[in-house]
């Protein structure tokens, strides 16, 4: 009883009224451009993998369909391939829980829509991902340093959502459901043989698992963590 005490219970409601909200417009058309950044937020986190691994980015591509494409050489495969949902989900994380303090959002603004004009310019290929990567990296730039403080955070808590929210989706509609399809969980199955005894179908459900698992407990932690007053 004494942790509920700690909770902002207004602003549990409204973190899950817009949970429920990004759900039901999810597939709508004016609702896109949020599908299409976190698709990005995906294809970059699989190139940062890379880099970190001590390879190299060949180019990120994005396309109309919500698809991407990340071209690397070197680094690690297996982290690498782990990055794209995982990747989603830090990101998604980091944005929510930064959401909840005013001058942290705004410094997260401006850090990440330097960070995104910058990769951008770097890596990504597509006049899609281009034009996805400058609107977004733009547009969090100008929110932090111009906007209120208010519309700042509930902005940033938007994209948060929504990118932890599009990881479990994303995992579920396309590894699990589907674990025939070409994905990161069927590309790192091939990869790894672990579980050795399993065929590679029955790897690429396993990572999809693994996958949800890490991404529902995160949610939550990250939930309880931006919902707390203390």
């Amino acid at each position: 009883m004494g942790r509920l005490r700690h909770v902002d219970w207004r602003r549990l409601l409204l973190l899950l009224a817009g949970g429920v909200l990004i759900g039901l417009v999810w597939n709508q058309s004016y609702f896109k451009p949020i599908r299409l950044f976190v698709v990005l937020l995906h294809e970059l986190s699989h190139a940062f993998a890379a880099r970190a691994t001590g390879g190299g980015v060949a180019e990120v591509q994005l396309f109309l369909n919500e698809g991407g494409l990340t071209r690397t050489y070197g680094g690690s495969p297996f982290w690498i391939l782990n990055a794209g949902y995982l990747g989603s989900l830090f990101w998604g994380g980091l944005l929510l829980l930064g959401a909840g303090r005013y001058g942290v959002a705004r410094s997260l603004a401006i850090g990440m829509g330097v960070l995104l004009l910058g990769v951008t310019v770097l890596y990504v290929r597509s006049g899609v991902g281009i034009l996805v990567g400058w609107g977004f990296g733009g547009f969090l730039l100008l929110a932090g340093a111009l906007f209120r403080r208010e519309v700042v955070a509930w902005s940033v808590g938007l994209i948060g959502l929504s990118s932890c929210l599009y990881a479990v989706y994303d995992i579920l509609s396309d590894v699990l459901l589907r674990p025939e399809a070409p994905s990161d969980a069927r590309m790192l199955a091939e990869r790894v043989a672990f579980p050795p005894l399993l065929s590679p179908t029955g790897r690429t459900i396993f990572w999809g698992g693994l996958w949800t698992a890490i991404s529902l407990a995160f949610s939550l932690w990250v939930l309880g963590r931006s919902v707390s007053r203390r």
